[in-house]
């Protein structure tokens, strides 16, 4: 074999790269791009994740980790992987397609939502994070831009994707200290390098919930260190304008999710057995207004692109080298999200004509 030869030798697994035809772009990560494709075999269009190996370089586990995790998965709200390759300087990992768009994008298109949707959404995901949990796999990234719908059907199965940073726990007490997750949805004992475990994900959900019912985060603060402190705080603020129709169980099931001690939380077993999710004790009234006011689904995307600069700004301030897992994580945080934040606190601070507030300890 000459040197010409030798210089384009791929991988083995390269090959199955001639069983997909690419299509264009459904989004930008972090750690490279997702492109649409269609498996030639049997014709289904599917979700090829290309990870660039130079963005990964020292931290190759990772990939092979996400791989590891997820063929051992299987659940009607969490995506299927199908398929793996690489090339010389990419790795491709293949799931199906999930087509029917963001779950905030699909609240924002209906014509009404109520609590009780809201309850039976965030019940599809607790019940896929209770599957995760049983497998002692943690996810540690959950947001709303990581819940997709299968298909654009009436009945469409939401489901959990990006298993990039999740993590295979050895035991139950084992304690994982790497910065990871997104910031407004990273649990306060990530933020503070306290060690973490299944319960950051039931505070992901907490927070999840809460921006479900209103359209905004829970935590507001002008910048990365402000935001850090508020969290660490747990100041839960229900805004009247805002949460006024919204039920005592509704809070109350948040209020039992975004506690600043992780084992004070609830699991994912008990948060599926919280009175909110249990019976429909939601109030009917149409929250899409109010929704839709408070949160601009196509600037959060927006924000979710522009995170991989922030995100180097970010790990430069908080990241310990002393204090890491084997993965190579990133906290993500933006320009656009603190404006957004800024903008709901003027409108909050205009609409308030009562607050309650939670302090959980």
């Amino acid at each position: 074999m000459n040197l010409s030869s030798l210089l384009h030798l791929q991988p083995p697994s390269y090959g199955r790269k001639k069983n997909y035809e690419f299509g264009p772009d459904l989004g930008t990560g972090t750690y490279g791009t997702v492109k649409r494709a269609k498996a030639l075999d049997t014709g289904e269009d599917v979700a090829v994740k290309i990870i660039l190996k130079k963005t990964v370089k020292g931290h190759e586990e990772m990939v092979e980790k996400e791989i590891g995790v997820l063929k051992n998965l299987s659940h009607p709200n969490i995506v299927n992987f199908r398929d793996w390759f690489e090339s010389r300087d990419k790795y491709y990992l293949v799931f199906d397609l999930a087509s029917g768009g963001e779950l905030f994008d699909k609240i924002c298109e209906q014509g009404r939502f109520t609590e009780n949707n809201a309850a039976t959404i965030m019940k599809e995901v607790i019940q896929a994070i209770e599957y995760l949990h049983s497998k002692n796999v943690v996810h540690r990234d959950l947001k709303p831009e990581n819940l997709l719908y299968k298909d654009n059907t009436p009945d469409s199965k939401l489901m959990i994707v990006d298993f990039g940073i999740s993590k295979v726990m050895e035991s139950e007490d084992q304690v994982l200290t790497t910065m990871c997750g997104s910031y407004g949805y990273a649990a306060p004992e990530v933020l503070l390098r306290r060690g973490h475990g299944k319960p950051v994900d039931m505070w992901s959900i907490g927070v999840i919930t809460y921006t479900l019912l209103c359209g905004y985060a829970p935590f507001q603060a002008e910048n990365d260190q402000q935001l850090v402190a508020e969290i660490a705080r747990c100041n839960v603020v229900f805004h009247e304008r805002y949460w006024r129709d919204v039920s005592v169980e509704a809070r109350d099931f948040i209020k039992c999710l975004l506690r600043a001690h992780p084992e004070k939380r609830l699991t994912a077993t008990e948060a599926l057995q919280h009175k909110w999710i249990t019976t429909e004790t939601g109030t009917d009234v149409d929250l899409l207004d109010n929704v839709k006011e408070g949160f601009n689904a196509k600037r959060m995307f927006k924000k979710t692109v522009r995170a991989v600069a922030a995100a180097n700004r970010l790990r430069s301030m908080t990241r310990s080298p002393t204090n890491a897992d084997t993965s190579s994580d990133e906290i993500e945080s933006s320009s656009a999200q603190q404006q957004q934040q800024q903008q709901q606190q003027q409108q909050q601070q205009q609409a308030s004509t009562g607050i309650e507030v939670t302090q959980q300890q």
